[in-house]
């Protein structure tokens, strides 16, 4: 009796022994699948940390706004009223429903060449606000600018092209230019300018400090007023005032009492010596000292150099026919051209109270938008307003970000634009997206615990059973021990 109840406790401990090892090994089957888990939602949040997104910036990177098609296709701050189109690889442009609307107006099947102008009032009027009257009448101001432009524009090229327009020109040397001065009188004589420039000793005595100061300020003055009649308004004044700096600057050396006087005076260094009570002038260098100034004050337009690389100095002869024949035909330009100017500026007035400065920047917007869809065609997407789509395809270089700049040539507008990928774009970056990592770690977190609070429990478990199996074990060695000596002892009975 004893032998058998020491069999059924025997097996009855093995079989709870063996259900401890299946259930020990399911539980470390879990805890392997647990190990995967932490694996694969580690490798979700690194995944998520190198995830790039695409900004718009418009201070170098220092702060950020969603890319969207809002930023990019819509009129606002971000974009500075300038569309950036979304463009695909055939290169139309991919539109909302909202501008879809309006395209299939322009080109009912998405096709480049499509007619804008022509609807252009009711389109501008709907997107805008404003009446179609009144983007008709801006219009026809701005139309207005551009004819009285070219106007202008063309009494300039008249100017340049027609050699009835163009002023007889001489090209003098300062030799030449002299003998226009002619004959000049100071103190009673009468003095060739010309000669005296050109001669091989041109100091004349002009007597006493006061004298001599009056006769060269005489000189001076009649040269000036001798040259007049050879050189324009402007340069004439600026020759006139050459002259007067000559006498401002050097007036002290008459009856100059200084040491730096007379060493000057001694040298002859400005024009002017003394010889005892008498000053002697010399012309050339006096006139060379103007000529000098006169460069500085009058500027490149009064003088230059020739074919030969002489220097000159541009000069008129106004007693001449061909001169005032010259002054009849331009004075009859100028009147026409300074009409064109004043109509232009009018035209200008006109255009500016036409429209109020927002009104005008969202017409613009919309004006080089739908220019674009229709020159280059259109596609609906109706996904394009999520940001998220609209990142992928552009970041996977699905769609493009195309620039468009006004030219003019020979009066007639037109458009070039440019194509590149976004991440090439001045305004756009590539940067890690706050929200993203936020998400990603708050998932992260959330599911790391889960696991963490699962494993926990399976060590419990594990060790709960590692702990009966250990027990069994020593039971199990009890029960044998018993079950062995039953047996010796039975054997001993019989033997």
């Amino acid at each position: 009796m004893g032998m058998a109840a020491s069999q059924v406790r025997f097996m009855q401990l093995t079989a709870r022994k063996n259900e401890i090892g299946r259930n020990l090994q399911s539980l470390s089957l879990q805890k392997m699948s647990l190990t995967r888990d932490m694996t694969r939602i580690s490798r979700e949040y690194q995944n998520a940390l190198n995830t790039k997104t695409l900004k718009w910036s418009n201070n170098a990177g220092v702060s950020y706004s969603d890319l969207s098609y809002g930023t990019l296709m819509r009129p606002g701050a971000a974009n500075k009223n300038k569309p950036y189109l979304i463009t695909n690889n055939n290169e139309q442009v991919v539109l909302d429903s909202k501008y879809a609307k309006y395209a299939s107006m322009i080109s009912p099947n998405g096709a480049p060449g499509g007619d804008w102008e022509s609807n252009r009032a009711k389109i501008l009027s709907e997107l805008t606000g404003i009446s179609q009257d009144k983007i008709n009448a801006a219009s026809e101001a701005g139309e207005a600018v551009t004819a009285a432009a070219n106007k202008v524009n063309a009494l300039k090229d008249e100017e340049a092209t027609d050699r009835s327009l163009q002023e007889p020109v001489s090209s003098d040397t300062a030799s030449q230019f002299f003998k226009l001065a002619g004959h000049v009188m100071a103190n009673g004589v009468s003095y060739d300018i010309g000669k005296l420039y050109n001669s091989a000793n041109s100091w004349q005595e002009l007597g006493s400090a006061a004298a001599a100061k009056s006769a060269l300020t005489a000189l001076l003055n009649g040269i000036s007023n001798n040259m007049k009649n050879y050189l324009t308004d402007s340069d004439y004044e600026n020759f006139k005032k050459a002259c007067d700096n000559y006498l401002d600057t050097n007036g002290h050396y008459f009856g100059g009492a200084s040491e730096a006087d007379k060493q000057g005076l001694n040298t002859g260094i400005a024009g002017i010596k003394q010889n005892g009570d008498n000053y002697s002038v010399n012309m050339k260098t006096v006139l060379d000292a103007v000529l000098g100034s006169y460069k500085n004050s009058a500027g490149s337009s009064a003088y230059g150099q020739n074919s030969m690389g002489t220097e000159v100095f541009y000069t008129r002869d106004k007693n001449t026919t061909a001169w005032q024949n010259w002054k009849i035909a331009h004075d009859d330009w100028q009147k026409r051209y300074d009409e064109a100017v004043a109509e232009h500026k009018a035209a200008v007035n006109a255009d500016n109270q036409a429209l109020n400065s927002e009104e005008e920047s969202n017409i613009k917007f919309y004006e080089q938008l739908f220019s674009a869809i229709a020159e280059k065609g259109w596609v609906e997407n109706s996904q394009i307003e999520d940001n998220s789509y609209l990142n992928n395809m552009l970041q996977n270089n699905q769609y493009f970000i195309t620039t468009m700049e006004e030219q003019a040539d020979d009066g007639k507008r037109y458009f070039e634009y440019s194509t590149d990928i976004a991440s090439n774009m001045n305004n756009v970056y590539q940067v890690n997206d706050s929200d993203i990592l936020n998400e990603a770690l708050v998932k992260y977190e959330h599911e790391k615990s889960i696991i963490n609070e699962k494993e926990s429990r399976i060590d419990t478990r594990m060790t709960n059973l590692e702990t009966e199996q250990s027990a069994i074990n020593n039971m199990m060695k009890g029960v044998e021990t018993v079950r062995n000596d039953n047996v010796e002892r039975t054997f001993s009975i019989f033997s």
